[in-house]
């Protein structure tokens, strides 16, 4: 039998006509029609509802961040603290350290605008200065130095030569200097300087240069447990 492939009548098999419509049923290339179908002889189509999300999945998510909550608390609590072992926390910039036995901590205050952490002994002429400003976006430690150094010329004092060293673990800069007063009295200071996170940090002792020597041991005692916060 030969299907019509214009009106999909079934024709014998030596029809060279359809008997319905009269399309040609000789071999050669067609286009086949779709099936005509009546509403009812149409299958219905079936749409399915999604499915409902998983109620595990809510579980899942919940049960995530409590563990992230309880990883970050538990880190928190556990975590070492850099001050730990040392007496002395700064209010006024990040750090902690340990201040010798005999010396006190103070604020000091340069104007208006200027605050300075301040260690000191008593009725002695000793003092530690502890400084630390934002510098600019990638300066380095050498770049701060040599501003330092340029501070010090300008208040009339003369640098010696630098020398490494370090806060922290972190690489740091050092020099002294020394002056006289128009009476006669000689003083000594020792710059130490360092960078971290683009911020400047200068620690200063001052002293007579009698009892110099002295007292730079409680100053280096000082820096060797300073911690960064």
């Amino acid at each position: 039998m030969i299907v019509c492939p214009s009106c999909r009548q079934v024709n014998e098999e030596e029809s060279q006509l359809c008997v319905r419509c009269g399309h040609s049923l000789e071999p050669g290339p067609v286009q086949l029609m779709p099936v005509q179908r009546t509403e009812a002889e149409r299958p219905p189509i079936e749409i399915r509802a999604p499915k409902p999300p998983s109620p595990w999945r809510a579980v899942v998510v919940i049960g995530v961040l409590v563990l992230g909550l309880v990883g970050a608390g538990v880190w928190v609590l556990i975590r070492p603290n850099p001050c730990r072992g040392t007496n002395f926390t700064s209010t006024n910039f990040g750090y902690c350290l340990t201040v010798p036995r005999g010396w006190q901590a103070e604020e000091a205050r340069f104007g208006s605008s200027v605050t300075l952490d301040q260690f000191s002994i008593p009725s002695q002429a000793a003092t530690v200065l502890v400084e630390a400003v934002d510098l600019s976006t990638g300066a380095s430690l050498d770049q701060f130095a040599q501003a330092v150094r340029a501070k010090d010329e300008q208040s009339g004092l003369s640098p010696g030569a630098m020398s490494d060293t370090n806060v922290d673990g972190v690489p740091a800069r050092q020099w002294d200097l020394s002056v006289a007063t128009d009476t006669g009295t000689a003083y000594q200071v020792r710059e130490v300087v360092v960078v971290r996170n683009d911020v400047g940090w200068r620690f200063t002792l001052n002293d007579l240069a009698d009892s110099f020597d002295q007292h730079a041991g409680s100053f280096e005692e000082m820096l060797r447990s300073f911690r960064f916060r």
